[in-house]
């Protein structure tokens, strides 16, 4: 693990590229109450069943950290974009979208527009993406 002495985020390789900007987490969330109030249920659910994470407040997005960045939040007027890595691609009607990383890594993306759709499946998935790298 590394560690930048500018930022404090973490990352697996030394001298990792990356962005060392900060923005507050609220700055994400102005006029989008709805998201807000999706992302706070989120969170809670994942500490709460999953395991202890950090909120890191990125220029891009809301990361979620816990031994490892296994998760984006995208705050959108009426909804959550929420993207994690596993390794495969899920298949389910709930999924937005599925980008390769690699040939062993896909990037899952969903729109969460409602807190029931934070249910034990949805967290069984993120369950598998922050223990990914265990």
């Amino acid at each position: 693990m590394w560690i930048c002495q500018k930022c404090e985020r973490i990352f697996q390789k030394a001298k990792q590229p990356h962005s060392c900007k900060k923005v507050s987490l609220e700055s994400h969330f102005t006029g989008k109450e709805k998201s807000k109030d999706l992302f706070d249920f989120l969170f809670k659910q994942i500490e709460k069943n999953i395991g202890k994470c950090k909120i890191i407040s990125m220029p891009c997005c809301v990361h979620l950290f816990g031994k490892y960045d296994f998760l984006a939040a995208l705050p959108k007027k009426d909804k959550l974009e929420i993207r994690f890595a596993l390794d495969r691609k899920l298949d389910s009607p709930r999924l937005k979208i599925c980008v390769p990383m690699s040939s062993k890594v896909f990037k899952n993306c969903f729109e969460v527009q409602s807190r029931s759709e934070i249910d034990k499946e949805f967290l069984g998935w993120i369950r598998e993406s922050y223990h990914q790298k265990d």
